[in-house]
């Protein structure tokens, strides 16, 4: 949810008058590892945008909401279990399968 202007990337909360703090819609997340899935609010944080956990807390999203939010969800174990699967699950990395 970036938007080039004039050579730069610019905020959405540049373009559109958005605030941050306000709301901006809402991202669903898939799990990786089965048929789960979570919607959370997205909206325009200081540094860009963040997404809302289900707790209430803010984080920001980084590379995708979607994968912020299904991995710090959905697939949380899967990622903080001591396996190697900590290493190779985020975004654009080669799942290698033995």
């Amino acid at each position: 949810m970036r938007r080039w202007m004039m050579g730069g990337l610019v905020s959405m909360a540049a373009v559109t008058g958005v605030q941050a703090g306000d709301r901006v819609g809402y991202v669903t997340a898939e799990s990786r590892y089965g048929v789960a899935t979570i919607t959370a609010p997205v909206r325009e944080g200081t540094r860009g945008l963040q997404v809302q956990l289900p707790g209430g807390t803010w984080y920001d999203c980084d590379r995708s909401c979607s994968e912020k939010l299904r991995r710090e969800t959905i697939d949380f174990w899967q990622n903080h279990n001591g396996t190697r699967g900590a290493e190779v699950d985020g975004p654009g990395y080669f799942l290698w399968r033995r």
